[in-house]
């Protein structure tokens, strides 16, 4: 609200300008009544003048966006870490178990893919991890927050994880945190610059990407070039940084198809006695001809704990 005092329009438009005219004549004046052993760079007031009529009409066409309304701070999210270990997803220093053994192996080799290899044969950033599942409730959201976590409490690696399922987002309910704006703002102009969005979070080497607002078009959003150049940005603005995209269900929306074009690796959440077997296999036929491709069993009931894990890449096709 502040920064309406900005807009001038018409009339107020020309009386602002007026009264930084009046405000530089005066300063002029003042400087010429000076000490004489004070030197005054007065030498071309007309050009001052010029300068503050120009700044002042500048100040007069400027139209609010909400870009300028938005505060420069940087964004903090507090998870509800209590919450998450309710939940069953690791924490930050919580003691040594099972389930967070067995994402110490599911992450080794999405990490030795990326700092191995780098780039995927398709030319898209290993860094770049998409998590997804072939319908819904089969647990991919609970997988790509414990995913991101258990990468974060790496040595000298960050993690961005952005929730990409921007028809039914669920991160941010998930951690604890008031929904706000994200990745539908940005792409649809709302936004001009990226970092406004990211959120910090409590956890260390953690941040936090939004879904943002429910929006008609957005597997045209998704499927923009604005969208491509952002992922490529974000990818390598780091050269530690792990992007995990939180996506939709295969079987479900189409987002989840363009989201997999622009991730270096897939993540394929299965959910055990829950998931067809048919659905599985058209939900990787969806993801076409890679072999990036890792599956990991949720909800196991052949271990001790209930989530158990399966992880493995797809056989080469090529």
């Amino acid at each position: 609200m502040l920064l309406l005092s900005r807009v001038f329009c018409g009339a107020n438009a020309m009386s602002s300008i007026e009264k930084a005219l009046k405000k530089s004549k005066s300063e002029s004046a003042g400087a010429k009544k000076l000490p004489a052993n004070v030197v005054s760079d007065s030498s071309k007031p007309e050009s001052a003048v010029s300068s503050t009529l120009e700044n002042a009409a500048a100040a007069a066409n400027a139209k609010p966006t909400k870009n300028r309304q938005q505060a420069r701070s940087v964004r903090f999210c507090d998870i509800d870490l209590e919450g998450l270990e309710q939940k069953g997803i690791i924490t930050p220093g919580s003691v040594r178990s099972r389930f967070k053994e067995e994402y110490r192996l599911i992450k080794r080799p999405l990490l030795d893919r990326v700092f191995g290899e780098g780039k995927s044969r398709s030319g898209k950033p290993n860094n770049v991890i998409m998590v997804t599942s072939a319908t819904p409730g089969e647990g991919k959201t609970f997988n790509a927050i414990s995913l991101a976590i258990s990468i974060a409490d790496e040595q000298n690696r960050r993690v961005l994880l952005i929730d990409a399922d921007v028809v039914n987002p669920s991160v941010a309910r998930t951690f604890g945190v008031e929904e706000s704006d994200g990745l539908v703002d940005y792409l649809s102009g709302d936004f001009g610059d990226i970092s406004e969005l990211l959120c910090q979070t409590n956890i260390e080497d953690l941040t936090f990407l939004q879904a943002g607002k429910r929006h008609h078009l957005t597997t045209e959003l998704l499927a923009s070039k604005q969208m491509a150049q952002l992922v490529d940005e974000l990818s390598r603005r780091y050269p530690d940084r792990i992007i995990i995209l939180d996506s939709p269900p295969l079987m479900h929306t189409s987002e989840a198809g363009v989201l997999a074009s622009l991730a270096g690796q897939v993540v394929l959440v299965v959910a055990e006695n829950a998931t067809k077997q048919s659905d599985v296999k058209k939900a990787i036929a969806r993801l076409g001809n890679r072999r990036d491709i890792g599956l990991i069993l949720n909800k196991s009931r052949t271990t001790n704990s209930k989530y158990g894990y399966y992880y493995g890449y797809g056989e080469d096709r090529e």
